[in-house]
């Protein structure tokens, strides 16, 4: 896991709680001699230990701590990788891209597994992603999918046909935005104005 997913839990941590609670965390998750991650990959034992941790210390699932930080971490990676996307892309454009311009830059470091992600544009406002990662954490993804629908202010509904938490090889994601209504009166208006 690469060490800027630790950083953004510090934050996410320290954000919900406070920095005690984050050190607290560190040295129930035996991880107390990490005094900060640099930008560099770690073991997923070190992200496993702290999220089971965190599991032990809250009463939540993982499945929980894990969506709540992918939607907590969405906004700093969409701003991260700024320079990877295209400021006309919309919500469902950027998550189509994802594989192939920030998981593609993530990927050239060494050690460095991103999740894969492959992209369908179904519809104009529905997206079908396939993810397979040997972590398994389709709940941070879907997570990071509720976080950049916020930063890209849309509307979506989010559902998952395949888990590979419940035996499948892979995860099928459906992100569907929606659409913008029109005013009623504004219509009218427009007919009248004709």
């Amino acid at each position: 896991m690469h060490g800027l997913i630790f950083i953004e839990l510090k934050k996410y941590v320290e954000s919900k709680f406070d920095s005690a609670t984050w050190e607290q965390l560190l040295e129930k998750a035996g991880q107390k001699h990490r005094f900060s991650w640099p930008p560099r990959v770690y073991p997923d034992s070190d992200i496993l230990a702290l999220v089971t941790s965190a599991c032990e210390m809250t009463g939540l699932t993982a499945n929980a701590i894990l969506e709540d930080f992918g939607e907590f971490i969405a906004p700093n990676l969409v701003e991260q990788y700024k320079f990877f996307i295209s400021p006309s892309w919309r919500l469902l454009d950027f998550l189509a891209h994802t594989d192939e311009t920030i998981h593609k830059v993530v990927r050239i470091q060494k050690g460095s597994i991103p999740p894969w992600l492959v992209a369908t544009r179904v519809a104009d406002d529905k997206l079908v992603i396939t993810y397979t990662s040997a972590r398994r954490m389709c709940a941070l993804l879907r997570g990071v999918f509720k976080g950049a629908a916020k930063f890209y202010k849309e509307d979506v509904t989010i559902s998952e046909s395949r888990c590979m938490l419940l035996g499948d090889p892979e995860c099928i994601v459906t992100v569907q935005v929606a659409l913008a209504k029109s005013d009623p009166e504004s219509t009218l208006e427009k007919a009248a104005a004709q």
